[in-house]
């Protein structure tokens, strides 16, 4: 089964650490002040920094891939469940972005040129009903 992978842009260290020193405070902070309704917020922010998401796209659908202290969780969408896929080859060009679009909510990937034609292939073969669009049309090299 062939799998693509989306393109993630690397968390900087600089923000990972001001993220945990923000947690930190606030849980000290909501300690210190017997206010603990802000405490999960400054847990749920520590475990957020340290997690991984990981975008796949494959014959099954595209699924979000999280991975926080080692446990995965998915979020996956069947080809069934996808009702349209809108292309931009501007916005981060080299690359493409999808945007895989059902019902009110939609889900940006970002892939190689290669690999989004490939994708939109597959997304074809597989639900021929995906309505598929390119959004920046006046902008199309």
């Amino acid at each position: 089964m062939m799998e693509y992978y989306g393109i993630m842009p690397e968390r900087k260290l600089w923000v990972k650490v001001a993220v945990v020193i923000f947690a930190i405070y606030t849980i000290y902070s909501s300690i210190a002040n017997r206010n603990l309704f802000y405490l999960p917020f400054g847990v749920i922010m520590i475990f957020a920094t340290f997690s991984n998401r990981k975008h796949i796209i494959s014959q099954e659908g595209v699924d979000i891939l999280y991975t926080i202290c080692g446990a995965q969780f998915h979020n996956s969408w069947s080809w069934n469940e996808i009702e349209n896929i809108h292309t931009d080859s501007i916005t981060s060009k080299p690359n493409v972005e999808l945007h895989f679009g059902k019902g009110m909510i939609g889900r940006r990937f970002i892939l190689s040129k290669e690999n989004s034609e490939e994708v939109l292939t597959l997304a074809k073969k597989m639900n021929s009903k995906i309505y598929i669009s390119e959004v920046n049309r006046k902008n199309r090299e």
